[in-house]
């Protein structure tokens, strides 16, 4: 039975008060914009009348909008119209009768006292019309299409808009050039620049999308860094409920469809060669493109680069925005594994070049890691939002009671910690773990008094951007004032201890200078903090350029791995019980002192194939699991079973299983045999 239209109107209005709420509810993470955007429509009737909201594709420009028109529709005699430039030619009177089709349905205003039948002319008439009894909102949104029709927009259109109509465009790119050179324009534009969801924005998104599970929550996390697209895509794809041929099913498709989505911006085949340059480099200038690819770059080809909406200044250059960077990396990778490979290898030999050179600096240092391509050090040193707003403040007599508190604080906890670190291009997790047992046996061996015997500035305080103390840091410059306390206390004691007369009066310089380091304690006060910890992590590169020797001691797997990862060796004879007598401790020693440092970089790329890689090949060999793979690489590794199970949070009888199978793949035994097995197969390959 058809509907009257009555009916048929109040049933549409019903529907659309039902999308609205429904709209309403789904919208979260963007309160401080809702209330900026109220300021604006306190403002409407003022001079700063434009509302400038750009962002990277996909973070959530057109919800947005949608959101102010939500709001605006609550406000009496307030008319809101939401324009999208894909929706219609970019001309000046397919503009005119865009607006004029919607606002057909906001206002009332006679036309037909016009003569001139222009779809411009009836636009600003009806436009002027309406102003008598209505504010009116006029969005653009897309208006990065609208390039060629930029200069009308402003020189003509707005400046023929009566000034209490407000407007609000929206792009990729904040407005530029013609906008920015005009001190008059500048005085009426307000800026408002989206940026992905944090932690606890993205939690509520997931749960109102139902998901509830922590580590679920964590995952999504890792994988999309708050970027709203990229979550909404994965929630999606991770509910069991829909299922849409059109959209992407899994992490590898969803990162293909934003790269498809992102490289809209790229014009040409020039360009899209040095953005994959420039995301294998991570951060880029002029002059490293043009190394990494061995060919001038021109400065207008750059700047085009430079202008792209997921291109952004960095404090090294320019960097890329992390998810496109991994997306296009991944693509990279599957195209043309080699020339990816030999792209990061002349990475890194840029750094190893610059770093041989006079002044060396840190920064240099730690980019010659990451393109070293170690999965565990990528992932775990470098977090892209993990430096930007954190900073170290050295301890010192008008501090001292912080580093007290800060102790007292964590004598409080318990807890186990876990902290999680992802690694985006490969899809791997990885864990960083430590028992309630041994953090309880670290607030027994160490304290704030610690730090007074052995010298304030053997610690630094880290904070976060509103000062608070969020973490500590305690490495131990070696000298003739340390050494008598590095010799008595828990952990360094088995070390220092067995040096040779000889050894130990290299290490006793005078007090105001330093031999090496002992890295005694990287801690955060929250467990899951991997940020904090990646921080601490990556504040340690200056180390190496200190011209000394590192030490460290520690019975958590994941720091041994780290350890040896950097090229740490094994004291023989300096392992220690001070954790446990379930829990040995080795003692690592890293030498960079003079000429070594380089010698010492220059073995890390000596070698394509590394011991890792070998291993598994043969445990493909010998139809090993995936999770006996996992067990392998730990064996080799030296864990105990203990520590394999708290690495891969499995238990210990699991553990035992899965080594007797090894064991029995390989035709051997015991560990030794095993160990001894794998060598020989190694020198007959």
């Amino acid at each position: 039975m058809w509907l009257s239209n009555s009916n048929r109107k109040l049933h549409q209005e019903k529907w659309h008060s039902i999308i609205r709420m429904l709209e309403d509810d789904c919208f979260v993470g963007r309160d401080k914009e809702i209330e900026l955007f109220r300021d604006f429509l306190d403002r409407c009737g003022d001079t700063k009348n434009v509302l400038n909201l750009y962002g990277t594709g996909g973070i959530g420009k057109t919800t947005m909008l949608q959101a102010f028109q939500r709001v605006a529709e609550n406000v009496n005699g307030l008319v809101f119209i939401l324009l999208d430039s894909e929706d219609f030619l970019h001309s000046t009177s397919m503009l005119a009768e865009q607006i004029l089709l919607l606002m057909e349905s906001k206002v009332t205003v006679d036309a037909s006292v016009i003569s001139d039948n222009s779809a411009l002319t009836k636009c600003f008439y009806l436009l002027e019309e309406a102003t008598q009894e209505h504010h009116i909102i006029i969005a653009v949104d897309t208006y990065e299409k609208m390039e060629d029709r930029d200069r009308w927009f402003r020189e003509f259109f707005l400046r023929n808009l009566p000034s209490s109509i407000s407007v609000i465009i929206a792009g990729r790119h904040p407005l530029n050039e013609g906008w920015n050179d005009s001190p008059a324009w500048r005085s009426v534009i307000t800026h408002m620049e989206l940026h992905p969801f944090n932690y606890d924005q993205t939690r509520l998104y997931l749960n109102k999308s139902g998901v509830k599970d922590e580590e679920d929550i964590q995952e999504y996390w890792n994988f999309t860094r708050g970027h709203p697209l990229t979550l909404s895509l994965s929630a999606m794809a991770g509910d069991p409920n829909i299922y849409d041929s059109h959209h992407p099913q899994n992490k590898q498709e969803i990162l293909t469809y934003l790269t498809s989505k992102w490289l809209s911006e790229v014009s040409s085949q020039e360009l899209q060669e040095l953005l994959e340059a420039a995301a294998v480099l991570r951060h880029f200038d002029q002059a490293t493109l043009s190394y990494i690819l061995n060919c001038k770059i021109s400065t207008t080809t750059f700047s085009q680069l430079t202008s792209l909406s997921f291109v952004h200044n960095t404090n090294h250059g320019w960097g890329i925005h992390e998810i496109i960077r991994s997306a296009i990396l991944l693509d990279i990778q599957k195209r043309t594994p080699d020339h990816y490979h030999s792209m990061k290898d002349r990475c890194a030999s840029y750094y190893l070049q610059r770093i041989n050179t006079k002044p060396k600096s840190d920064w240099e240092i730690s980019e010659f890691f990451y393109h070293l391509g170690e999965e565990v050090i990528q992932s775990v040193f470098f977090q892209e939002s993990a430096y930007s707003k954190k900073y170290m403040e050295q301890v010192g007599p008008h501090n001292f009671e912080e580093v007290k508190e800060y102790f007292e604080k964590r004598r409080k906890q318990f807890n186990e910690s876990i902290a999680h670190y992802y690694h985006r291009e490969t899809d791997k997790m990885f864990k960083y773990f430590v028992s309630a047992e041994h953090n309880q046996r670290e607030n027994n061996l160490i304290g704030a008094e610690y730090v007074k015997k052995l010298g304030y500035s053997v610690s630094n305080l880290v904070k976060d951007e509103e000062g608070k103390t969020i973490g500590l840091s305690i490495v131990v410059p070696i000298n003739e004032h340390t050494m008598h306390y590095l010799k008595k206390e828990p952990v360094s004691r088995a070390y220092f201890n067995k040096l040779s007369l000889e050894e130990e009066i290299e290490y006793r310089v005078p007090g105001d200078s330093f031999s090496g380091w002992f890295i005694r304690m990287l801690d955060c006060l929250n467990p899951e903090d991997s940020n904090t910890r990646s921080f601490l992590l990556y504040n340690l590169f200056p180390l190496l350029l200190s011209g000394g020797r590192i030490i460290t001691s520690t019975p958590i797997p994941f720091f041994q791995k780290l350890s040896k990862a950097f090229g740490f060796e094994k004291v023989p004879g300096a392992t220690h019980y001070d954790f446990g007598a379930e829990h040995p401790s080795p003692t690592y020693i890293l030498d960079v002192r003079g000429p070594r440092l380089i010698q010492y970089l220059k073995q890390f790329t000596q070698s394509n194939s590394s011991e890792k890689e070998h291993v598994l090949h043969l445990a493909k060999r010998h139809q090993l699991t995936q999770r006996e793979e996992e067990i392998l690489l730990c064996i080799l590794e030296e864990y105990s079973n203990k520590s394999i199970a708290e690495q891969l949070f499995i238990t210990e009888i699991t553990v035992k299983k899965h080594v007797s199978k090894i064991l029995k793949k390989f035709n051997v035994k015991n560990r030794t045999q095993l160990m001894k097995r794998l060598l020989e197969i190694s020198n007959t390959n």
